[in-house]
C-alpha cells in the first residue's frame, strides 16, 4: 500500500487531491460513491472543526458524472441536516447534484463483528465508500482521523455502546468490517490542544493525506502531527510507504493539551461510558455561563470558590477532598444513586439544566 501527502490551501483542494489520488494511482472500483466526511456538529468555517467542504467538493469534481451521495451522523444529540446545512454542505451538494444522507436515519443491514452484530449503513455494500476525515486532536482517543471518522457510521445506540466496549478495542474492529476503498484526511486546517471541539487551536498543517488503507494512512498522519503512538492506542501499528512530500518536511509536532472545560479542573470523566454527546452538553453549559456577568459569578461562586465536582460516566474514582458533586447524563446515574449525589438526567442531558445546577 502508498499513502500520497501533498501540499493545499483551501482554494487549491481540487487540484491537489487530483494530484494525491494520481499518485497512488486510485481508481473506483464501484460506479456509485459515497462520500463520509467528519462533519459531527458545527461551528465556524476554516478552524479545524470539520472537513472542509472544498476538500469534499474537490471529489465531487474528480468522480464528476457519478452517483454520490454524503452521509453522516452526527454526535449524539445533534442533528446531521442542520450540521450540513451550517457548514456549507447543504449548498455544496446542491450545486453538484450529491445526495445528502443523515446515517442515523439510513437503511442498514446486520453483520457479524468481533462483538457480536452490528447495523452498518447498507450503503457500504452498493457504493465506493470514501473515508474523509479532520486532523485533530481529541480528548478521548488522543487524535481523530480515518478510523476514529468511521464511528459516525454508527446508530445512537452502537456509538453508545462502543464507549462501554472501549474506544480502543471497538474503533479498530469496526474497521476490519467496515473498510474504505479510499480514506482521505484533510490537514489543511487541522486542530491542536482541545480537540476536537472549537477550544481547540487551529493549525495552518496545509497538507492532505489518501490512501486505499485507513490504518496505513492514520500512522502516516501520526508520524506528521508528532503524536507518540501510546497517545492514540486505537491505531493499529503499520509500515507507512509514503509519496509525494516527505513527512520529515511536513511534519509538525501537536499539541494534546486538556486543561478542563474552560479550564474548569474539577471534571471527571470515564471514557469507557461517557460520550461526545455528555462532552457537548458540558461544553455548551459552561459557554452559556461565560456568556454573562451574573455567569460568570455564579460559576465563580458555586462552582469553584464552593467547588462543584463534576462527573461524567460511571467508573470515577473521586479525590478524597472533593467538593460538591454533580453527574452528568444517565451513564452517571448509578454513580449518583451509589454516592447519593445530584444528577442531571439525559442522553445527552440538557445544557441549560446542567448550567442551572452547577
Amino acid at each position: 500500500m502508498t499513502v500520497a501527502i501533498v501540499r493545499s490551501a483551501l482554494d487549491q483542494a481540487a487540484d491537489a487531491l487530483a494530484q494525491a489520488l494520481d499518485l497512488i494511482a486510485y481508481k473506483p472500483t464501484r460506479e456509485a460513491i459515497f462520500i463520509k466526511p467528519n462533519v459531527p456538529d458545527y461551528g465556524p468555517p476554516g478552524v479545524g472543526l470539520f472537513t472542509d467542504p472544498a476538500v469534499v467538493e474537490g471529489l465531487l469534481r474528480y468522480f464528476a458524472g457519478r452517483p454520490i451521495v454524503i452521509g453522516e451522523g452526527a454526535i449524539v444529540g445533534r442533528s446531521a441536516m442542520e450540521a450540513f446545512r451550517r457548514t456549507g454542505y447543504a449548498d455544496l451538494a446542491r450545486r453538484y447534484g450529491a445526495q445528502l444522507v443523515d446515517l442515523n436515519d439510513a437503511p442498514r443491514v446486520e453483520v457479524e463483528w468481533e462483538f457480536g452484530r452490528i447495523r452498518l449503513p447498507a450503503l457500504l455494500q452498493t457504493h465506493e465508500y470514501v473515508n474523509v476525515a479532520k486532523m485533530k486532536t481529541h480528548i478521548q482517543t488522543g487524535v481523530t482521523l480515518g478510523l476514529k471518522n468511521q464511528k459516525g457510521l454508527l446508530t445512537e445506540a452502537d456509538k453508545k455502546r462502543f464507549h462501554k466496549i472501549g474506544l480502543d478495542r471497538a474503533i479498530p474492529a469496526l474497521a476490519r468490517v467496515a473498510r474504505p476503498h479510499l480514506t482521505v484526511v484533510d490537514g489543511i486546517v487541522a486542530l491542536e490542544g482541545l480537540g476536537p471541539w472549537r477550544f481547540g487551536t487551529p493549525v495552518d498543517m496545509g497538507i492532505l493525506v489518501a490512501g486505499t488503507d485507513v490504518v496505513e494512512v492514520d500512522n502516516a498522519c501520526l508520524e506528521l502531527m508528532g503524536m507518540p503512538r501510546e497517545r492514540a492506542p486505537h491505531i493499529p501499528p503499520a509500515p507507512v510507504q509514503a509519496v509525494g512530500v516527505p513527512i520529515p518536511e511536513a511534519a509538525r509536532p501537536f499539541v494534546l493539551d486538556y486543561p478542563g472545560y474552560f479550564r474548569y479542573h474539577h471534571v471527571y470523566e470515564h471514557v469507557s461510558d461517557s460520550c461526545s454527546g455528555c462532552n457537548a452538553a458540558l461544553y455548551l453549559a459552561f459557554r452559556t455561563l461565560r456568556k454573562s456577568r451574573w455567569g460568570r459569578l455564579r460559576l465563580l461562586w458555586s462552582g469553584q470558590l464552593r467547588r462543584t465536582d463534576i462527573v461524567l460516566g460511571s467508573g470515577v474514582a473521586l479525590p478524597a477532598d472533593h467538593g460538591r458533586v454533580l453527574c452528568v447524563g444517565d451513564c452517571a446515574a448509578a454513580f449518583a444513586r451509589k454516592g447519593g449525589f445530584r444528577l442531571v438526567r439525559g442522553c445527552p442531558p440538557d445544557p441549560s439544566e446542567i448550567a442551572r445546577r452547577i
